[in-house]
């Protein structure tokens, strides 16, 4: 009987002893050595601070994964997403940290771990619609109208001295003193320019009367002119203005960031695209008129424009081409799985959701 007793206590401790390491070792750090974590500068997920340190979204997620894991490791920054992805896939580094979209190319050289963000591409553009004095001399410029017109200016002042030595020899009436004659003549010039006409009544000799003659004809001609450029570029940069989505970029000038989710799919769409290497760059193309739009994942554009709130800049539209953010390994590292737990353990917990919400103001 007491052998028969002992049977089952003997299996249990057996049990325990096989379960008991792995439990040991789902505790222990990833790795015994210190890890190499390769980051590329990409805020709101790795933010790079004055003092150089960094911070983020992904930053403080992996932090809390290597505390709660007991994992030593330190930081090497890379200049662009792709060169992070190529040192993780050589084994140069043990982990890359930022918003690394998960694609079907990038898993052909590098694994990722289970995915922390979800998310996809809008649009921006420049908020500063108002048709201004400075916008609309700037559209003429850009035009060839604005050299035209200032030479039409100057002309407008040749003519004003020359009608006033004309009219002051053959008009017996007309002030004798120069500023008084400049500024009757001045008054008529352009009011033949603006109207097409002039109170004049004088000029009754050949003279006079050819002069009046050219006066008129060259006014509705410049009228004419001025009225349908002003009026062209006017409804060039109210066109500009009309995007409100993805649906309204066709025919439009849109800026992408190299080697990414929204450059992929603008060179799909068949748009007039304009590559940068980073978002800032963009940014000033965008806001001094250089492109119309930009297409970059949501939460950056998002982060970008709340951290400049001097700039004119807006996102409009919905989210579209969806993805997910990961963290990559060297393929078949031994750290994914241990990885892959800690994320879904920081999720059941709340801290992801926390950290959503602090970031984002949703989760």
């Amino acid at each position: 009987m007491i052998k028969c007793m002992n049977i089952p206590s003997f299996v249990c401790l057996i049990l325990f002893a096989l379960v008991a390491p792995t439990k040991v070792a789902a505790q222990s750090p990833l790795t015994p050595n210190q890890l190499t974590v390769g980051i590329f500068v990409s805020p709101p997920f790795v933010i790079k601070k004055p003092n150089g340190d960094y911070s983020g979204f992904a930053i403080e997620l992996w932090e809390k994964i290597s505390a709660d894991k007991q994992s030593p490791f330190i930081y090497r920054e890379f200049p662009h997403d792709h060169s992070l992805l190529e040192a993780v896939s050589r084994g140069e580094i043990d982990l890359a940290i930022s918003d690394l979209t998960v694609t079907e190319k990038r898993f052909q050289s590098v694994d990722f771990c289970t995915p922390f963000f979800h998310t996809g591409l809008r649009v921006m553009i420049n908020a500063d619609r108002r048709h201004s004095i400075v916008r609309l001399l700037e559209g003429l410029r850009e035009d060839g109208h604005l050299l035209f017109i200032s030479l039409l200016a100057g002309a407008v002042v040749v003519l004003t001295i020359v009608a006033t030595i004309v009219l002051r020899k053959f008009e017996k009436d007309y002030p004798k003193q120069w500023h008084h004659g400049l500024s009757l003549s001045f008054y008529h010039v352009v009011s033949v320019v603006m109207t097409g006409k002039s109170s004049y009544k004088g000029g009754q000799g050949p003279i006079g009367r050819v002069l009046a003659a050219i006066w008129i004809i060259s006014g509705v001609a410049l009228v004419a002119y001025i009225t349908s450029s002003v009026t062209s570029v006017m409804t060039t940069q109210r066109l500009r203005n009309e995007i409100s989505g993805p649906n309204n970029l066709g025919g439009k000038s849109v800026g992408v960031i190299t080697d990414t989710p929204g450059a992929e799919y603008a060179a799909q769409c068949g748009w007039d695209i304009s590559r940068f290497d980073d978002l800032p760059s963009a940014v000033t193309a965008l806001v001094a008129h250089d492109i119309q739009a930009i297409v970059f994942d949501a939460p950056a554009l998002q982060f970008f424009d709340n951290a400049h709130p001097e700039l004119p800049l807006t996102e409009v539209g919905p989210l579209f081409e969806p993805h997910k953010y990961a963290f990559a390994l060297p393929k078949a590292s031994p750290n994914r799985i241990l990885i892959n737990l800690a994320i879904l353990h920081l999720e059941e917990s709340g801290f992801s959701k926390a950290l959503n919400t602090r970031y984002f103001g949703t989760d």
